[in-house]
């Protein structure tokens, strides 16, 4: 098997630049494009351990780790341990991924693959697994950021009427500044399958007109607990308020089944 060392070194670098640059993106991290850079061709370098049969002890995994560290701590200096901690994870982790993607390529491709090394892997094939890498990290992070700032503005609130209490989660929506007309009482949204065991015809009503941005309007029927609670975690606030009633759901994945107004808070 013919091995062009200039050319294995520079695809390294490429892959290690990538891998890196990632990680610090994902943690939000100042990158510094030198010293990234000088991390990715240490790391680049570190490949001739798998060509030279005289350097195989370096390929053992004690020294890859070492190497590993190496580049952490080049490309990002010293944050701390348990920083420093969470960054070499989260490398490792997507060289992992990036490796395995490589490796569901090559088999699919009947080439050759032993313990050592991916071998006659075409090089377009490569960046294809890079872009395949970033898009999927790329779409994860932006994912769990979105359900991070999610669950942010998700509150526990408990609906109390007379002998009854029921427990829903609520989602603070700021847009939504409903108030009922008669009593000016802020309105909170709630899937009307909440109150399913509960005779709503015990309660007096309310009809709540509404006007959407596409400039369609209705009104929705509500009526009104004796109080709600909010949890807003340290602190625990009790407000009047008019229970308007949603048949649909207001989540697909039921994070949450009540909408607050912003009057609320």
């Amino acid at each position: 098997m013919v091995v062009y060392l200039d050319l294995l070194i520079l695809i390294n670098l490429i892959v290690n630049f990538f891998l890196l640059y990632i990680t610090g993106r994902t943690l939000k991290l100042m990158i510094n494009f030198k010293r990234i850079f000088l991390g990715a061709f240490i790391g680049s370098i570190y490949t001739i351990t798998l060509i030279y049969p005289c350097l195989s002890i370096f390929s053992t995994l004690y020294f890859k780790l070492i190497v590993a560290v190496v580049l952490v701590y080049v490309s990002f200096g010293n944050k701390g341990i348990i920083t420093d901690f969470k960054i070499l994870c989260i490398f490792i982790l997507y060289s992992m991924l990036l490796a395995g993607i490589c490796m569901f390529i090559q088999y699919n491709r009947y080439s050759y693959v032993n313990s050592a090394m991916i071998t006659n892997f075409p090089y377009q094939w490569l960046f294809v697994s890079l872009m395949i890498c970033y898009i999927t990290i790329d779409r994860l992070v932006i994912y769990i950021k979105d359900r991070r700032d999610l669950f942010t503005l998700v509150y526990e609130v408990d609906i109390i009427f007379k002998d009854k209490e029921k427990k829903v989660k609520a989602f603070l929506d700021t847009g939504n500044e409903l108030r009922e007309p008669a009593t000016n009482l802020p309105v909170v949204i709630v899937e009307k399958s909440v109150f399913d065991s509960v005779n709503l015809e015990e309660f007096g009503k309310f009809y709540i007109p509404y006007r959407v941005i596409n400039g369609s309007n209705g009104k929705l029927l509500g009526f009104k607990p004796d109080i709600i609670k909010i949890n807003f975690g340290k602190e625990v606030k009790y407000r009047e308020v008019i229970i308007a009633l949603c048949q649909d759901k207001l989540s697909q994945l039921d994070d949450y089944h009540a909408l607050l107004s912003r009057g609320v808070i």
